[in-house]
């Protein structure tokens, strides 16, 4: 938490197209004897609200211009953010030029202006200049500053401000810088769709694919970072060795698989069906393969194999006698690399893990007009700080095995459950409507396996509503159980846990994954 010298008061600078709920902000802001500077239309707005403001313009020294074009940028605007320290400021104490510790901005309505079919000229007014160049001043400088990219953050800025004596915590600050340049750079993106619709122009050649979910879909794939005179999968850290062109259903499971190892720094491998593990592994290439083999071999036919390792010859031999969609590894041995070519079909592919996964961040859904954005669900600080709420404390292998499927359970459809050891996953479960369902199925798939869960471990990634699934947990053999907690039965399901005599774990963080 930063230190406000004695007799300095902290500034906020305000600039908002949508003003709505800054009058709650502005209340908590002045409490905390914030100084609030605004401009044009979002002064008035507090003025109206009876708060006190300082202008812009008495900043500056210098009048809006242009109709309001030209207000924020200024040195003395955007010093005051991009100061690195408060020590830093006595170099230019006699340019006036004072800290701002807040800055709050909401960006022009230009995707409203592009909905209803504005003309150039409105659309131009609506291509936000000052409020880019402010958020990402302030994202820049996050170790000192807040910065605030819309509504949509108020309610935690307001929990920040209350629970740090006015001072939000640097990984708040943090977050929210983050979120500044994800949204200025859909904000540019949009804008650029204009500017190149208007000429005529496609924004990024689409890369037709053999076809869509199902045969009856058309279906493409746009990569605008491709070099021109480069192989097109180059762009994201790919390099295809063998086998047929890769489908729509292909490069959705390709990315879940790839995802799930990249998840583990131990040497792995995962099969992957429907975007679902249906089996893990730890170990050197030949081992973690059988491994992910234990629990449900029989889902693995067909399905996308994924190591965070090379490949051997040993492992190529046993994935050549199966039938799969596709191998994907770092590298190959050159004995598996010829082993596995034979397989005339099979999509062999190696990735760059660096640049495989910084291409494949965070996930966009279409729907028609309706695109949906989130970012990466990245880490895992929560097996640093989970709390243990029933048994007894795990121990190192205990411990470790929890820490695995865990992380595999992030990766399948919620509802998901995972069961397993220190080694592999025993019994998966994904995709129901009802937890203690995808318990059941997870324990039927070990079943089928002949696979003993006399001393296994569990993993859910919601809370579980009720104390059925932990009592069917129990029953089946598992001694420790990991969940985010969070239900209003959360004491419930911990005393079950306890009079079953197994651990419960509570991370407070939970992976969902839709």
């Amino acid at each position: 938490m930063a230190e406000v010298p004695v007799n300095r008061r902290r500034r906020a600078l305000l600039s908002v197209t949508d003003k709505s709920q800054l009058a709650d902000v502005a209340i908590l802001l002045h409490s905390f004897d914030y100084e609030l500077i605004a401009s044009g239309g979002t002064a008035r707005h507090l003025r109206e609200h009876r708060f006190p403001v300082t202008d812009v313009s008495e900043i500056t020294g210098f009048p809006e211009i242009f109709g309001g074009r030209v207000k924020t940028l200024h040195p003395a605007i955007h010093g005051g953010i991009l100061g690195p320290s408060l020590d830093d400021f006595a170099a230019v104490e006699d340019q006036q030029i004072a800290p701002i510790d807040l800055v709050i901005v909401n960006l022009y309505r230009f995707a409203d202006a592009q909905a209803r079919d504005a003309t150039e000229a409105e659309a131009i007014e609506q291509i936000d200049i000052g409020g880019p160049t402010l958020l990402r001043s302030a994202a820049k400088n996050f170790r000192r500053v807040t910065v605030i990219s819309g509504i949509d953050q108020y309610e935690e800025l307001l929990h920040e401000l209350r629970f740090n004596d006015g001072d939000p915590s640097l990984e708040f600050r943090r977050r929210m810088a983050a979120a500044v340049f994800r949204r200025t750079a859909r904000y540019d993106e949009a804008i650029a769709g204009w500017f190149e619709s208007e000429l005529g122009v496609k924004p990024a050649d689409a890369i037709a694919l053999r076809y869509g979910e199902n045969p009856h879909q058309s279906a493409s794939m746009s990569l605008p970072n491709s070099p021109a005179d480069a192989p097109v999968l180059a762009s994201v850290g790919l390099t295809q060795h063998g086998g047929k062109e890769l489908s729509y259903n292909n490069i959705v499971d390709l990315v879940a698989a790839v995802k799930l190892v990249l998840d583990f720094t131990e040497p792995c491998c995962a099969v992957i069906k429907h975007t679902n593990p249906c089996g893990f592994g730890l170990g050197d290439a030949d081992t973690a393969l059988q491994r992910a083999l234990l629990c449900d071999p029989v889902s693995a036919f067909g399905g996308v194999f994924a190591f965070n390792q090379e490949v051997s010859e040993e492992a190529a031999e046993k994935l050549a006698k199966r039938f799969l969609e596709i191998v994907a590894a770092p590298a190959y041995s050159d004995a598996a690399l010829a082993r596995l070519r034979k397989k005339k079909n099979v999509r062999l592919l190696a990735f760059e893990p660096k640049l495989f996964a910084s291409a494949t961040r965070g996930k966009t859904r279409a729907y028609g007009q309706i695109v949906l954005h989130q970012d990466e669900d990245d880490g895992f600080p929560e097996l640093e700080t989970w709390n243990v709420v029933a048994g007894e404390e795990p121990d190192a292998a205990t411990a470790q095995a929890l820490a695995m499927v865990w992380k595999v359970c992030k990766h399948g459809k919620s509802n998901a459950i995972v069961m397993g050891d220190e080694q592999a996953t025993l019994g998966v479960g994904f995709g129901q409507m009802s937890r203690v369902d995808s318990v059941k199925i997870a324990i039927a798939k070990a079943g089928e396996q002949g696979l003993d869960l006399a001393g296994c471990v569990a993993a859910s990634d919601g809370f579980f509503p009720f104390p059925d699934g932990i009592q069917t947990l129990a029953a089946a053999g598992a001694k420790a159980v990991i969940a985010p907690g969070g239900s209003i039965r959360d004491d419930e399901v911990a005393a079950a846990a306890r009079e079953l005599g197994i651990t419960l774990v509570l991370t407070g963080r939970r992976h969902f994954n839709h």
